[in-house]
């Protein structure tokens, strides 16, 4: 990657805190689930990359470019899961 934006949720203050990477990065890891919100496409993931150096910086994903290529394995499972948005926690937790 070339270019991205990762954050770290305050619980205290219902906010992320998001840091922007430039330069040239590897994805480490990039887990999360896709699943909608209001009926509407919804996807939450968490990624860690590392520099050159093999510093790591990560967090909730917020945006990314790649640089070269990104290779995804996306596992389907049965049924269905759905967004709802907590105001007691200030995130969108997932409904079963």
């Amino acid at each position: 990657m070339k270019d991205f934006t990762v954050g770290v949720f305050d619980s205290s203050a219902k906010a992320y805190k998001s840091n922007r990477f430039q330069g040239v990065y590897e994805i480490v890891s990039l887990v999360g689930t896709i699943n909608t919100m209001n009926d509407a496409f919804y996807c939450h993931l968490h990624m860690c990359a590392a520099d050159q150096e093999g510093h790591a910086f990560g967090g909730h994903l917020n945006e990314a470019v790649i640089s070269a290529t990104c290779e995804l394995v996306v596992t389907c499972l049965p049924g269905e899961t759905n967004r709802v948005f907590s105001d007691e926690v200030g995130l969108n937790l997932i409904s079963f």
